[in-house]
């Protein structure tokens, strides 16, 4: 088991008595998700009878009918909400694999309104798309779902990774595809264009750049934070001057551990990324994660 870098600056422990919200979090039925040691009935447990657990948004898709697995997960274990996610072009699935899926996608969304909560995890990640093809697949099928799911007035949570010096396209090392900030910028583009309210949307796990936090925190889109942010401080460094009306929180299990790497996230850890907000802010953490409950639940119309 390794570990990150954790950073010694947060000088605070997570609150064990607040109410927390984990607003993504994921229980497939496969790898690499899956951990012996995690099981997700301890999973529950400790989240909802040992931490003041509120709910749990857990996404899928209907990639191997996982979304039936969800279903019948979240029948058994109350206080679990879907969101119902897509494949997206990328290194490993190509365009053919994603529009196979795609039709399934499009069916549970229009038939199934009840069943789900929110669309996504979707969006664009220039880290497994390196190409410029890719890329401009993972463009265009963006677009496509935002114009063929705007109608049913859903938030939509947004995955949402910008290339990195890593990941520039060698061979066009110029295009502006390469460009730290620019996923953001597609993304915000074409939510403008589709005429899609920013209140509606999250920007899940977002990872920047810092000054955009604040920037689309004023356009009124909601920042996810994740748990990581309390180990791990550019996750911090995203959400300052972020207020707090327009945070979430959540842990993206079983990844995003406050000090570890690997999945060995659960969803209870979410406390830590409270402890970070308010860390941030300078706040109190039950006033924190008050807020943030109450975000989530208008966020995501949870009565």
């Amino acid at each position: 088991m390794s570990y990150r870098r954790r950073d010694e600056s947060i000088p605070i422990q997570p609150d064990q008595d607040m109410p927390i919200v984990d607003c993504h979090a994921h229980f497939p039925d496969r790898e690499p998700y899956r951990k012996p040691t995690h099981s997700y009935d301890s999973q529950y447990e400790s989240f909802f009878e040992k931490h003041n657990g509120q709910f749990i948004i857990t996404s899928s898709s209907v990639y191997n009918h996982e979304y039936q697995y969800h279903l019948d997960f979240i029948k058994e274990h109350k206080g679990i909400y879907l969101t119902m996610g897509c494949l997206k072009p990328s290194d490993r699935y190509g365009m053919d694999a994603v529009m196979e899926e795609h039709p399934d996608f499009i069916d549970f969304l229009e038939n199934q309104q009840d069943s789900y909560v929110g669309i996504g995890e979707f969006g664009l990640d220039f880290h497994h798309g390196k190409s410029l093809s890719i890329r401009q697949e993972q463009i265009d099928y963006f677009q496509k779902v935002i114009q063929e799911t705007k109608h049913l007035n859903k938030p939509y949570v947004l995955h949402v990774r910008n290339a990195t010096q890593r990941d520039i396209d060698h061979k066009n090392p110029n295009h502006e595809f390469n460009q730290r900030d620019f996923c953001n910028k597609v993304i915000v583009r074409i939510l403008e264009e589709e005429g899609v309210k920013p209140e509606s949307v999250q920007w899940h796990c977002f990872s920047g750049p810092a000054e955009w936090g604040p920037k689309l925190a004023k356009m009124g889109y909601f920042i996810s934070v994740p748990s990581s942010a309390y180990g791990f401080n550019r996750w911090r460094r995203n959400i300052q001057g972020v207020p707090l009306d327009k945070l979430l929180t959540e842990t993206d299990s079983c990844f995003q551990h406050p000090f570890k790497m690997g999945g060995f996230n659960t969803p209870a850890n979410v406390k830590y990324a409270v402890a970070a907000i308010a860390y941030v802010n300078k706040m109190d953490q039950l006033d924190v994660a008050e807020q943030i409950v109450d975000n989530a639940k208008k966020f995501f119309d949870i009565k």
